[in-house]
């Protein structure tokens, strides 16, 4: 048997006995507890019938004491015990609910009660209509004091069986305690044997140990030396990545700034051979010096889209606190003439400040207003801006009324070149977005879209409240993934 076997199966024992003895011991308290409430019931049970006997005497104590004087003071303690004796039979009714023969006993109690208190009230009443000789004479000649003594006898019988009880439930939550009290020492005995025993296991094991820990560390320096080697390759091959992706993010610039030119020209030439020699060129030439035209112009446009794409990663400012209210402000002023163009109405709530850079906030504003007049449907824009607070970012929402976005298109959108549409029914790259969540990546963001139910859709992006540290990516790591 193994050394963790052995600990195991001793451990476990010892475990599976405080567990039981703790099972044991949890039932033996809730028995003895509920014992224990019996008990406090039966005292219960007695200190109601105490409470009837001692209100009955009260009153006839006080009636008596009116008989003699005829003062009205001695009334005040026999209203009182009249009242007490009323709630103590109901508290007693409740507290022997379980008991039946105690039950039938009360049912024979209750009318002898209600007979004596009636008898006393005639007293009373007669001592006040006839004076003191008369109630005297009805005091010799009623039946007052037999309905007292059969009350007490009644009692007795219900407090002797009360005292049985007591003396039962007494001697059963005592036996409980004996019992749980035998069972939590031997079961602790039992677990603290276990437990020492699986002790000296692990003391005999340590010295066993410490010989392999030595060769550990003889291992663990072979292998911080081989780490070590690893890592300066590592840092070599990661010096030459550095270099590479300079080298690419250079060429990428060179090569698309060359490829301007030559478009440009193209187009040009193309445009003035057009001009030159309209009437000498049929209708398939003229239409194929348009397509040429729109080719050369959609390929200046996607080589400036990606252009701007790369500068999110490679020439963003640093983050600062930025007024994003002011920013979108001096946006709506740039695309004022388009505004007034597309009829679109603008809404707008107070922006908060956040950390961002604010020539690319603005391009993110820019984009998602231009993309929500351009993917317009019957009805004119309307597009609404709003913000709220959420943790420790700003979530920024841009709705429109436009044409919307199937929920299976949420994510594609976003992707570089990806379009929804033809090129015929609505222009552009399908860079825009792209870019806009690339802005707010680089900025420790997120942006996502959702359909209205309504129609249209609602472009929400996070940017990070102002003073909060942001990490952006690495230029040189995105020049790469480029």
């Amino acid at each position: 048997m193994t050394f963790r076997r052995k600990v195991t199966i001793g451990f476990a024992i010892g475990l599976i006995t405080l567990v039981l003895v703790g099972a044991f011991s949890y039932r033996s308290m809730i028995e003895s507890g509920d014992v224990r409430a019996w008990v406090t019931h039966t005292h219960l049970v007695l200190e109601g019938l105490d409470a009837v006997l001692g209100n009955l005497l009260d009153a006839e104590t006080g009636q008596r004491g009116y008989i003699i004087t005829g003062e009205e003071a001695y009334l005040v303690p026999y209203n009182n015990a009249r009242e007490h004796v009323q709630q103590n039979l109901t508290d007693l009714r409740s507290l022997i609910a379980d008991n039946p023969a105690q039950q039938e006993t009360l049912n024979r109690l209750e009318p002898l009660i209600a007979t004596m208190l009636s008898a006393l009230q005639d007293r009373i009443d007669v001592r006040r209509r006839n004076g003191f000789e008369a109630a005297a004479t009805q005091v010799r000649e009623g039946s007052a004091r037999l309905h007292m003594e059969e009350i007490r006898l009644l009692i007795g019988e219900m407090r002797q069986v009360e005292n049985g009880l007591l003396k039962t439930r007494s001697e059963e939550a005592d036996a409980s305690s004996r019992t749980t009290r035998v069972v939590i020492v031997s079961g602790e005995i039992l677990a603290i044997a276990f437990l020492c025993a699986a002790g000296f296991l692990v003391w005999n094991e340590i010295a066993q140990r410490s010989r392999a820990e030595q060769e550990v560390l003889q291992l663990n320096t072979d292998l911080e030396r081989r780490v070590a080697e690893r890592t300066a390759e590592l840092a070599e091959r990661a010096k030459e990545l550095a270099r590479s992706n300079s080298e690419l993010q250079q060429f990428a610039y060179v090569a698309s700034h060359d490829l301007q030119e030559p478009l440009r020209m193209v187009a040009s030439f193309t445009q003035l051979l057009a001009k030159r020699y309209n009437d000498k060129l049929d209708d398939d030439a003229r239409e194929f010096i348009r397509y040429a035209v729109e080719g050369a112009t959609r390929m200046q446009s996607l080589i400036s889209d990606l252009l701007s794409y790369a500068r999110v990663g490679t020439q963003g400012k640093a983050l600062a606190p930025t007024d994003s209210d002011a920013v979108l402000t001096k946006v709506l002023e740039g695309l004022n003439i388009r505004i007034q163009q597309s009829g679109a109405v603008i809404s707008r709530d107070r922006l908060p400040e956040i950390m961002a850079d604010p020539q690319q906030l603005g391009q993110l504003f820019q984009n998602l207003l231009t993309n929500a007049m351009k993917f317009r449907g019957d009805q004119s824009p309307r597009v609404k801006i709003s913000a709220e607070r959420s943790g420790v970012d700003w979530k920024i929402s841009v709705r429109d009324n436009g044409i919307g976005i199937l929920p299976e298109h949420g994510d594609r959108i976003f992707v570089i070149f990806q379009r929804l549409h033809t090129k015929n029914d609505y222009p552009g790259t399908g860079i825009g977005l792209a870019i806009c969540k690339k802005i707010v990546e680089r900025h420790g963001g997120r942006i996502w879209a959702e359909a209205n139910p309504a129609g249209g859709a609602t472009f929400h992006f996070t940017l990070p409240v102002a003073g909060k540290t942001v990490s952006t990516p690495d230029p040189k790591i995105e020049s790469k993934v480029m």
